[in-house]
C-alpha cells in the first residue's frame, strides 16, 4: 500500500483474486435488528437469504452493546406497527429474557437471551448465518 495523497487521506492497494465462497440472491450484510428484520422478511417471502455479521453474534448493539429495547417509544397513545420488532420483543419475553421498562409499555432485552432469539428466527426462516462464531457458508 501506498498513500497517494496525504490530503485526501487516499490509499491504493494492488488488484487481488478473491475466492467466491457462497452466491446467493439477497445478501444482508449487518445483523442488528434492521439486518435482522430485513433477512427474516424476505426469507419468509422465498428469498434465499444469507446474513452476514462481523461480530459472533446477531443482535447489534442488542447484544454487542447491551442496548436494552427496541420500541422505547411504546407509550399509552402509541400506536403499535408490530412486525418483526414486535415479534423479538415477545419471542424474548416468552423465553424469560426481558424485564418490564420503565419509561415505556416496552421491555427491556436481555442481550444473551436476545441471542438465542435472533439465532432462532434466523433458523426458523431459512437464512444461511455468516459470522465468526458459525459461517456454515463454506463446505
Amino acid at each position: 500500500m501506498r498513500v497517494t495523497d496525504d490530503a485526501a487521506i487516499t490509499i491504493c492497494e494492488p488488484a487481488r483474486a478473491v475466492e467466491v465462497v457462497h452466491r446467493v440472491p439477497v445478501l444482508v450484510v449487518g445483523g442488528g435488528p434492521s439486518g435482522l428484520a430485513a433477512a427474516i422478511a424476505a426469507a419468509r417471502a422465498g428469498a434465499e437469504v444469507s446474513l452476514l455479521e462481523r461480530f459472533g453474534c446477531f443482535g447489534g448493539n442488542l447484544t454487542v452493546v447491551g442496548v436494552e429495547g427496541l420500541a422505547w417509544y411504546r407509550h399509552e397513545a402509541t400506536v403499535e406497527a408490530g412486525g418483526i420488532g414486535r415479534e423479538f420483543e415477545d419471542r424474548a419475553k416468552a423465553m424469560g429474557a426481558t424485564t418490564p421498562d420503565s419509561q415505556s409499555l416496552s421491555y427491556e432485552l436481555d442481550s444473551e437471551g436476545f441471542k438465542v432469539v435472533a439465532d432462532r428466527l434466523v433458523e426458523e426462516a431459512g437464512c444461511a448465518p455468516c459470522c465468526t462464531a458459525h459461517s456454515p457458508l463454506r463446505s
